[in-house]
């Protein structure tokens, strides 16, 4: 069994473990839902200066969306990263150590 999945499957046996998991899951899956939008708003962003608009807007008015698109998701993954901190710290252990 993958490491990962047991530790997962012992924290889901503990409700406040479960708790955490559960905001968790659903904070990484807004962030993921939001990285979609920014694929989107790229491509729309290249097809709008090779032909001038796409769906109705200019490459300008894609550009400012992603600049607002982009403090938002600034803000999104210094929430993940705080989140996951003590994950990130372990897996920093293992590689420097």
């Amino acid at each position: 069994m993958d490491p990962m999945a047991k530790a997962f499957e012992e924290a889901k046996k503990n409700p406040k473990m479960r708790k955490k998991l559960k905001i968790k899951a659903a904070f990484s899956m807004l962030l993921f839902v939001m990285f979609l939008g920014v694929v989107f708003i790229t491509v729309g962003t290249v097809i709008a200066s090779k032909n001038g608009s796409f769906l109705g807007m200019t490459q300008l008015d894609f550009l400012k969306l992603r600049a607002r698109y982009g403090i938002i998701m600034m803000f999104l993954i210094i929430v993940h990263l705080l989140m996951n901190r003590n994950i990130m710290r372990k897996e920093l252990e293992m590689l420097l150590g």
